[in-house]
């Protein structure tokens, strides 16, 4: 889930970037975006990969279960597009077709900065309560949490019709991206 939407409740189209972004890090890991070991204990696979990353050691993300039998460079590629996606600003996160273009090499992937890539221990920290509230169903629909980082946080629902509008002289098509 989106950090925006997590604790704004505000949806678009670079929220779907982020989500892409954590699913191709699960398929490079073959592990899940969280995984509980005990109840106080998470681990969280976009945490796991901005400190490999801070390391130098992106490989070690690498299930091993696909042993050497793949190329190196194509995995390094899809780790930086997927923390690339996985940007805690959607304003830097790339478009869905920007991302094509890099995997079709028409485009250069861009560099990180460290401070636009790892949120603060506050934000990090008040997601994870957010998350465990939710897991453990203490968290009704439609009710509001207030928290101290961004204001009240809300859990809603919708569906992609809810994103675009029907009218294809909208507005939305001549502001987006």
């Amino acid at each position: 889930m989106a950090p925006e939407y997590a604790m704004r409740g505000h949806l678009s189209d670079k929220a779907d970037v982020y989500s892409y972004g954590i699913v191709v890090l699960e398929i490079v890991s073959g592990r899940s975006n969280t995984t509980h070991r005990a109840k106080e204990e998470c681990f969280y696979l976009l945490d796991w990969a901005l400190i490999l990353k801070e390391k130098g050691d992106l490989m070690e993300l690498v299930d091993p279960m696909l042993g050497s039998d793949y190329d190196k460079q194509e995995v390094m590629l899809a780790i930086n597009v997927a923390l690339l996606c996985t940007n805690v600003s959607p304003a830097v996160r790339p478009s869905m077709s920007s991302v094509v273009s890099i995997f079709e090499g028409r485009t250069a992937i861009q560099e990180l900065t460290p401070d636009s890539s790892v949120q603060s221990k506050d934000d990090i920290s008040a997601m994870r309560k957010h998350y465990k509230l939710i897991q453990e169903g203490s968290v009704a629909d439609s009710q509001t949490h207030s928290l101290s980082i961004e204001g009240p946080w809300t859990r809603s629902s919708s569906s992609a019709v809810d994103l675009y509008p029907d009218n294809p002289d909208s507005d939305y098509w001549k502001n987006r991206n």
